[in-house]
């Protein structure tokens, strides 16, 4: 059976020789915004109202400004550390293509992200670069999430949907996100007044679950799929942006209209693992 390797130390969490993760690919492949890495390599965050900090040491993944107890209740799901990647990797390097992206970010965990947080990060990261995105989203829980303090230094939580249900457009102008402001108040209603929630989303079938996201204005099949596959880890799913489009229609020689056939055919519930694996080599690979 499939497992990593943990150890519990009062100042800090360890992983021991991980297996198919690497932190700079899971926080480099566009799936999250709130990472980011400093000068020596170290990846400061804020997950679960905390920050942290996680690094790579001598083949290992520290962990601190972590209990065990967060550890075990929201980071391993979070990080998706119980699941075999190496079987993954296996079944699709059948396709020659993506064996060479594995080759480039075959470290890769998807993350399990909070709904709210991601739902209103993708709508954020409509026709936007990450550079600007990560700007946005931080400026968001700047003006309504909760200031936390690590190491002298101060972050922001993401708000909750009843933290930030009576915010107004004049509210969010500060974050020059143009016409997505709209498009955000209009989803924290929805999730605030429960029309939507992680709870609903998850009893359904991906096409089910995909057509509820759709009734948010703002929201098309690009972020839905998004909020499946980064969320609710909903594998079938292959969101499509310009990168993954870039490299469809160059490494596969698809058409736009043919890639959700192609890769429902070709990976199944493989779709978003490829997904990633792809959009890692297209964006790193010279």
């Amino acid at each position: 059976m499939y497992s990593m390797e943990y150890v519990f130390l009062p100042d800090r969490v360890i992983i021991k020789n991980p297996v198919d993760f690497s932190l700079t690919h899971t926080f480099d492949c566009g799936q999250c915004f709130r990472f980011n890495e400093d000068d020596k390599g170290h990846f400061f965050g804020v997950a679960f109202k905390k920050p942290v900090e996680i690094y790579e040491e001598n083949g290992d993944i520290v962990f601190l400004n972590i209990t065990k107890e967060e550890f075990l209740s929201y980071w391993v799901d979070f990080l998706d550390l119980e699941r075999d990647y190496g079987e993954i990797k296996s079944f699709l390097s059948s396709h020659e293509v993506i064996k060479k992206a594995i080759s480039y970010g075959g470290g890769i965990r998807i993350l399990k992200q909070e709904f709210f947080e991601c739902l209103i990060s993708f709508i954020i990261s409509q026709q936007n670069n990450i550079p600007k995105i990560k700007k946005a989203v931080e400026g968001f829980c700047t003006l309504f999430g909760k200031k936390v303090e690590y190491k002298g230094k101060y972050y922001y939580t993401f708000p909750s949907p009843e933290e930030v249900k009576d915010i107004t457009l004049h509210d969010l102008a500060p974050l020059k996100i143009g016409y997505r402001d709209k498009y955000i108040i209009d989803a924290i209603k929805m999730v605030a007044d429960g029309e939507i929630t992680y709870e609903k989303l998850s009893a359904l079938s991906y096409e089910e679950a995909k057509k509820l996201l759709l009734s948010i204005n703002g929201v098309g099949e690009k972020v839905a799929n998004c909020v499946l596959l980064f969320s609710l880890l909903k594998f079938e799913a292959f969101p499509v942006d310009t990168w993954i489009k870039k490299a469809m229609e160059g490494l596969f020689g698809l058409d736009v209209r043919d890639i959700p056939d192609y890769t429902r055919i070709n990976f199944g519930n493989y779709s978003g693992f490829a997904q990633q694996y792809i959009f890692y080599y297209i964006r790193n690979s010279k």
